[in-house]
């Protein structure tokens, strides 16, 4: 069984960050979206990763129907490796040009934008580039462990960091020293990108809000640091367009600013929950909930 269950997640892997958006550079974009959407309904193909999600949703959420929550949260899944190939491959413009925002985008100028694991949201930088915003990211390279273990996601880790330095060059900061570097961007021109529900790392200092009705932890940095700052910052999401297009729209609301972490860290716990409530197969990290709300 679990030499079956190795080759599966190989197979699924090798579809998922390989053969799929390598089949997608080729096509015209909205034929790619259209093989995505097929591939979405099919029910062996991501099977265990769309139950461990499904799962996990439940324990938080009222997910809905469970097959059409998976073939969303495999959307989302496919999009993301689909729309990195693109974008190295020459296609930015056609990936660009699926997504619609609320707001002129360059509303985010100067200021830092907060976001989450949330959508197929992997052009969000060649959006701000493209714009003229001089983007900044903490990123986190891709471990070498994973490579002995799943390769193909392992290539897609790394086809990523590619991606990040070479749309940011020096506005990426590796996590690690990523506070010391967020301080220092924070002051510079160029709109600074932070993502805010991953699980703080053990030991590090956290801040706690409710999320979905139950006390969720986050890292406590970044909050210090833009209370600190007194800059000002804006919530978005890049998010699957409700219409079953797999287009996407960027969602910005703000500016805001606050002189209390907690404060902040309620309005941006507020924002999440929002966003998990109206449709919950979007976030993509369901299978850290059990840390994010311990």
């Amino acid at each position: 069984m679990q030499a079956w269950n190795s080759i599966t997640r190989q197979v699924n892997d090798c579809l998922l960050y390989l053969l799929v958006p390598g089949l997608s550079v080729l096509l015209p974009s909205a034929w790619s979206r259209s093989l995505l959407a097929r591939l979405s309904r099919w029910g062996w193909f991501l099977e265990k990763n769309a139950d461990v999600a499904w799962i996990m949703a439940r324990q938080f959420v009222d997910p809905g129907d469970e097959r059409m929550w998976k073939s969303r949260w495999k959307q989302v899944e496919l999009l993301e490796p689909r729309d990195l190939y693109m974008m190295l491959c020459g296609r930015s413009r056609a990936v660009l040009a699926e997504n619609d925002c609320n707001v002129p985008i360059e509303v985010v100028k100067d200021r830092v934008i907060i976001g989450m694991h949330w959508g197929p949201s992997i052009s969000i930088l060649k959006l701000l580039q493209a714009a003229g915003m001089n983007p900044a990211l903490p990123y986190r390279p891709p471990q070498k462990k994973i490579l002995r273990i799943r390769p193909f996601y392992y290539l897609f880790l790394t086809m990523a960091t590619r991606y990040i330095l070479k749309t940011l060059n020096e506005r990426a900061v590796p996590v690690g020293g990523a506070s010391k570097g967020l301080r220092a961007m924070i002051d510079q021109p160029g709109s600074v990108i932070v993502v805010m529900d991953a699980p703080p790392m053990e030991g590090r200092p956290v801040i706690r809000s409710p999320v979905l009705g139950k006390n969720a932890a986050f890292n406590a940095g970044f909050p210090t640091i833009l209370v600190d700052k007194r800059k000002e910052y804006m919530f978005y999401a890049l998010s699957l367009h409700p219409d079953g297009s797999l287009r996407k729209k960027l969602e910005l609301q703000g500016p805001f600013r606050s002189d209390n972490a907690q404060a902040f860290l309620q309005d941006y716990a507020g924002f999440l929950d929002r966003h998990l409530s109206s449709d919950p197969a979007q976030w993509r990290i369901w299978h850290a909930a059990g840390q994010f709300w311990s």
